[in-house]
């Protein structure tokens, strides 16, 4: 009997382990966490922030071995969280979506992609040309391209229309759609408290309601580009080794500001704008601009339930007869301290995939990278933005600013931070002597760059 009691003993330990061993009584594996740090660019607006909270929970619904979040950081906050989290070896293992100024400001911070891709022979084919090379260096292909955003004119229909002044044209080939045209037409939409424009002599500059055109929302490099030196928006020579601010055509371009803001008044100067972050925060959808140029990434933004008609435009003509549209390609990076980087890896490649690019584009404003994908936004555009020329968007890839105006330089903050400072000069001195501004900022900019090549 003894016995027997101890073979029944021994046949259920030997089933126990068996069944440990086989994961019947073993506990879950523990998955692989994925953080997404979202704050260097779009995506913190609280519609973006509950739409991501969407697509976490679409993708942990779908994967057992992985889950994912996003990490909301407030703009102003995301270099200093950012770095903290990384100081502390607790890196985020996706940061974005962002683009081409934060990837070039960290450049060193992230992993190179090429190995996963080339390990698993990645098709990047269906991709559009632009979204793979914008935020690729020669040691560094910073992830898959998500979208571009396309820069274009957004226009007040309605304000237009009370002015009695004809809508900008649609189309890219009418060379008459100038930098002296827009400037024309924006003294007209350029109303006072008594709405009287620049044109008229009892005008008063003080009383300022509604400016014709306005491009504020970008740093110095990016205003400068439209004007065409030969690096576009890159403020140094193909070498980086020297500074090329004061080019004909960037001293042309920041003359041309100052005299839009302080001589004909159709650009709002800093106090201008101070007024309209106090009102609205918004110069287009507050009404306070007849002419706003901007990018994609502002129609998710800016464009929810406007109070009047608008529609879109292409960038003028430059004063050489070119035509240079600033655009924005954004992605998801890898820090290079990450863990968990095979997961971060595949989260990655999910985001982008042909069944997510287009809900994720919804969230960020941004054109799908991929060309398979335009039909299907193109629906989405018409849902969304009823009766604007759509083509106005797509077509403004062919014109991209390239050396992009956010691309890498050497010390690209402080490089940055030096023409911003005279961004701000150009907003707030109206006597402001623009060549000797030009020329001292190249001189800046220039012990900049001989410092850096000095250390190296």
């Amino acid at each position: 009997m003894k016995s027997n009691f101890f073979k029944l003993l021994a046949v259920l330990v030997l089933t126990s382990l068996m069944l440990t061993a086989c994961g019947g009584g073993a506990a879950p594996a523990e998955k692989a966490k994925v953080t997404i740090f979202v704050g260097f660019g779009t995506g913190t607006d609280p519609d973006q922030v509950a739409a991501q909270e969407a697509l976490a929970k679409k993708f942990n619904e779908s994967h057992t071995d992985t889950e994912l979040e996003f990490l909301i950081v407030p703009v102003e906050e995301s270099t200093e969280r950012y770095l903290a989290m990384v100081a502390g070896g607790n890196a985020p293992q996706l940061v974005g979506p962002h683009g081409i100024s934060t990837i070039a400001k960290f450049k060193d911070q992230w992993e190179d992609v090429t190995p996963y891709i080339e390990k698993e022979k990645y098709d990047m084919s269906d991709f559009y040309g632009p979204s793979t090379t914008l935020n690729k260096y020669p040691d560094l292909n910073a992830g898959l391209p998500l979208g571009l955003y396309p820069s274009f004119i957004f226009y007040n229909k309605d304000a237009f229309d009370a002015a009695g002044v004809a809508y900008p044209t649609h189309d890219y080939a009418d060379t008459s759609w100038n930098i002296d045209a827009m400037k024309e037409m924006a003294i007209k939409m350029t109303l006072d408290a008594n709405d009287k424009t620049p044109a008229d002599a009892d005008f008063d500059p003080a009383t300022i309601k509604q400016w014709g055109y306005a491009d504020t929302w970008t740093d110095f490099r990016g205003q400068m580009t439209m004007f065409g030196a030969s690096t576009k928006g890159r403020p140094t020579s193909d070498d980086y080794k020297t500074a090329q601010v004061n080019s004909a055509e960037w001293l042309f371009g920041a003359q041309w500001l100052h005299d839009g803001v302080f001589k004909d008044h159709f650009i709002p100067d800093a106090a201008g704008q101070g007024a309209i972050d106090a009102a609205s925060g918004d110069p287009f959808g507050g009404g306070h601009v007849a002419m706003w140029y901007s990018h994609t990434w502002y129609m998710s933004e800016g464009l929810n339930d406007l109070p009047f008609k608008y529609d879109i435009a292409p960038l003028f003509y430059n004063q050489n007869g070119d035509r240079i549209s600033r655009i924005h390609a954004d992605l998801f990076t890898m820090p290079k301290t990450a863990k968990n980087k095979d997961a971060a890896w595949e989260v990655m490649k999910w985001l982008v995939a042909p069944e997510q690019i287009i809900d994720v584009c919804k969230i960020y404003g941004c054109l799908p990278a991929r060309q398979s994908s335009q039909e299907a936004y193109l629906k989405y555009l018409n849902e969304r933005y009823p009766g604007i020329d759509y083509d106005v968007i797509f077509t403004a890839i062919d014109y991209l600013d390239d050396p992009s105006h956010e691309s890498w330089v050497p010390e690209w903050g402080k490089v940055n931070d030096t023409l911003n400072n005279t961004q701000t000069t150009i907003y707030t001195d109206s006597e402001a002597d623009i060549e000797a501004l030009i020329n001292l900022t190249n001189e800046d900019v220039q012990k900049i760059l001989d410092e850096y090549w000095a250390s190296k």
